[in-house]
């Protein structure tokens, strides 16, 4: 859940719903808030997603961790942050009027927009569709009751939609796995270097014959690749990060990336690490 630090009048609350705030999917989906619309008390981040071919905004460092175990689970299709609850006060029953009350700006009268930080869209093998609200829970937040007094709020209104939610510490994220997620994660798209994999398909199979049948660490390979091959530094280490994030080869995620490690500890193999999104308690 975001608070709104800025104005909350009436006229900015229509230009962002004139905007197509909290609309569309993927590619065409835009966030009720941005990096630029808010004062977060966090780190900011712009973060081009795999699963969605857009930007995504973020308002901390555990919205951006989450997002990308988000990014790596295989079921995840659709990643949509600050969600808003457009049709909330429609929900007269799960509303009584003193809540009502409580969210509205004392100021100007406008009704605050509640927002969970992902709606989060899964896909199973059968080809079914299901979606999961989360909001990602800062400890700082729950020492005012007015916080509670929303979150309890969210919880009504997935619940009357049918839509799993739940809060998310700090606690519960994988930091390790993220940051590994985090390294990798520029080097999905090799279009994005200027190549394809066509375009370099004889260099990834001479990377992953010294990755997979040489000695050494993993550093001595791309210095080897660098050196035999490529003639451009960096190159080797790109197309590992490459292989890595494609799932073609594989590392244990939930340990720190260490490229002084023997080649040994790489495999070739389908990835089947746990996945966040694969039961509903999650």
């Amino acid at each position: 859940m975001s608070k709104f630090n800025y104005d909350t009048s009436d006229a900015k609350l229509q230009r962002f719903i004139k905007e197509g705030r909290g609309q569309g999917r993927g590619v065409e989906y835009l966030p009720w808030l941005n990096v630029h619309s808010i004062a977060s008390r966090g780190r900011v981040s712009r973060v081009s997603g795999w699963k969605t071919g857009r930007v995504h905004h973020f308002l901390s460092d555990n919205e951006t961790r989450y997002f990308y175990l988000c990014e790596w689970s295989d079921a995840v299709i659709d990643i949509r942050e600050h969600y808003p609850l457009m049709d909330l006060y429609e929900m007269t029953d799960i509303l009584d009027d003193d809540l009502v009350k409580k969210l509205m700006d004392r100021k100007t009268g406008t009704p605050h927009i509640l927002t969970s930080t992902f709606l989060i869209t899964v896909k199973n093998e059968q080809g079914q569709e299901r979606h999961f609200a989360r909001n990602i829970k800062e400890a700082r937040e729950l020492e005012k009751n007015s916080v509670i007094e929303r979150y309890e709020v969210i919880r009504r209104y997935w619940h009357k939609k049918g839509i799993p939610w739940a809060m998310v510490s700090s606690s519960e994220i994988n930091a390790v796995r993220a940051k590994n997620i985090e390294w990798l994660h520029a080097a999905r798209r090799l279009s994005d270097w200027g190549y394809s994999d066509q375009q370099i398909a004889g260099e990834i199979r001479f990377l992953m014959e010294l990755l997979i049948g040489g000695e050494g660490t993993i550093k001595n390979a791309f210095e080897r690749f660098d050196n035999q091959v490529s003639g451009d530094p960096g190159k080797g280490l790109l197309i590992f990060k490459h292989q890595l994030a494609t799932k073609r080869i594989k590392l244990d995620m939930d340990k720190p990336i260490d490229l002084n490690q023997s080649t040994e500890y790489i495999e070739i193999a389908d990835y089947k690490g746990s996945d966040i999104f694969a039961q509903d308690s999650c």
